[in-house]
C-alpha cells in the first residue's frame, strides 16, 4: 500500500528537520576536533556522525521536493528520529563512554530536540491514514 499526501504541516516539519540535520552535519565538520574531544569520541566517530546527519537530511529534502510525501517515508522518519532519542538515551545511562556534564547536557538536550522532531511527524502521520 503506498498512501501518499502532500500534507504542508508535515513538508514544514520534515523541512525542519532536515535543516537540523544538516546543521549539525556542518557543526560535526567544522568543529569536528574539539567537539570530538567534548564529547571523547575518536575522530571516526565525528566522520561517521557527519556522514549521517547530511544523509539524513538529504533524504528528507528529496522525498519533502516531490509532490507529495510518502507514508511511509513520514513513518521511517518517525522511527530513525525515535531511534537517535533512544541511543541517546542508552549513552547516557549506559557505563560504555564517561561523558563529563557539559557533554550529558548537549547530548540530552539534543535528543530532546529530535524528539519533538519525531512527535511532531507522527502526529502528522497519524492523519495521513
Amino acid at each position: 500500500m503506498n498512501i501518499q499526501t502532500s500534507s504542508s504541516t508535515l513538508r514544514r516539519v520534515l523541512n525542519a528537520n532536515a535543516v537540523f540535520s544538516a546543521t549539525s552535519g556542518l557543526f560535526f565538520v567544522l568543529a569536528a576536533k574539539p567537539l570530538g574531544e567534548f564529547l571523547s569520541a575518536p575522530p571516526l566517530v565525528m566522520t561517521a556522525l557527519t556522514i549521517i546527519m547530511f544523509g539524513y537530511a538529504a533524504l528528507i529534502v528529496f522525498n519533502t521536493s516531490r509532490p507529495t510525501i510518502n507514508r511511509w517515508f513520514a513513518l521511517f522518519t518517525v522511527v530513525g528520529d525515535s531511534t537517535w532519542v533512544l541511543l541517546s538515551i542508552l549513552l547516557l545511562v549506559l557505563p560504555l563512554v564517561n561523558f563529563n556534564v557539559d557533554a550529558r547536557w548537549a547530548i540530552g538536550i539534543t535528543a530532546i530536540c529530535v524528539d519533538v522532531f519525531a512527535m511532531l511527524q507522527f502526529l502528522e502521520w497519524r492523519k495521513m491514514s
